[in-house]
């Protein structure tokens, strides 16, 4: 699978070669579904329906707002409705979905870049099975990124593509999911993690991280993280993570493929990483990084995601 060539040989060209099939030879993977202009909570959306799942990308928010149930009735992503823009009084409001931003976050901090969060796509298009999502730029110390979504037999992959300007980013995917909520993952342990995971750091500080936690569980290699208990942000090696949800359904987000030259990893190259708040919050988040990436011949970089959401009894 394409995560398995990302963590076994980063940078090399296996995964460019498994981007470049994803999307020029899309019947290998199976065949996607066509987007059609749609109306999603009131907001202009697409949607592509593959079998008994449906994907939503509103243009308000930029982002794949919707996966679950064909029709409609079940979100397995946070989506709060209706959508709540940033004020001054409230800059950083939640308006849910599959984010996407360019690390390290100690150059921004918080909240992430108007563009990236708060702001309508400045276009959107379909050919077929594909869409792009071109995202405003507004802040000329980063560079514009652009979002593809497109079905590839039973998941839904997710990419993001910016030009090199000269300094490495590390692309960050986040799904935010509704608590409560509990996810378990592979500890792989060595010298320089001990542990198996580590304290993903987001400021630039090198966070300790001391198991077990109030909110992780450690039962021999795997370790599990639970809402509800004491805010962490925790890093594994790259690996698919997965949930269960209400009604029988699962959520799975995947590491892809990902585009460029790498100039080193975030957070010792634990890069599925897992996000809890405190009891009040009320979502939690699934993350996915890429390595420091600088602009291959063609100055591009990208990093992809895959998102599979599988009904009850499958």
């Amino acid at each position: 699978m394409p995560h398995t060539c990302v963590a076994a040989f980063p940078g090399n060209a296996c995964a460019r070669l498994l981007l470049f099939l994803s999307m020029m030879t899309p019947g290998i993977f199976g065949a996607g579904a066509d987007w059609v202009k749609t109306s999603w909570q009131g907001e202009d959306a697409w949607m592509a329906t593959q079998g008994a799942v449906r994907a939503v990308v509103t243009e308000a928010r930029s982002r794949l707002i919707y996966i679950g149930s064909s029709d409609g009735a079940c979100n397995l992503l946070n989506a709060p409705v209706p959508r709540e823009p940033a004020t001054a009084a409230n800059p950083s409001p939640n308006q849910g979905g599959h984010r996407f931003w360019l690390g390290p976050q100690r150059r921004w901090i918080w909240p992430p870049l108007s563009e990236w969060e708060y702001s309508p796509a400045a276009g959107v298009s379909a050919a077929g099975a594909l869409l792009t999502v071109v995202q405003m730029r507004k802040n000329p110390e980063y560079p514009a990124v652009t979002r593809e979504y497109a079905w590839e037999g039973g998941r839904l992959r997710c990419t993001a593509r910016w030009r090199d300007d000269g300094r490495p980013y590390f692309g960050i995917h986040v799904v935010p999911v509704d608590v409560p909520f509990a996810v378990t993952a592979r500890l792989v342990k060595w010298d320089e993690v001990p542990d198996g995971a580590v304290a993903a750091k987001m400021d630039g500080r090198e966070p300790a991280l001391a198991l077990p936690h109030p909110s992780i569980s450690v039962t021999g290699d795997l370790g599990t993280v639970s809402s509800g208990h004491k805010t962490v942000k925790v890093g594994f090696s790259p690996q698919a993570l997965t949930i269960a949800r209400p009604g029988g359904w699962t959520l799975s987000v995947q590491p892809g493929p990902w585009e460029g030259v790498a100039l080193g990893s975030p957070d010792h190259g634990y890069l599925s990483q897992v996000w809890v708040g405190s009891p009040k919050d009320r979502l939690a988040e699934l993350e996915q990084l890429t390595p420091y990436l600088r602009g291959d011949a063609n100055g591009i970089c990208s990093s992809t995601i895959y998102i599979e959401a599988t009904p009850p009894g499958r």
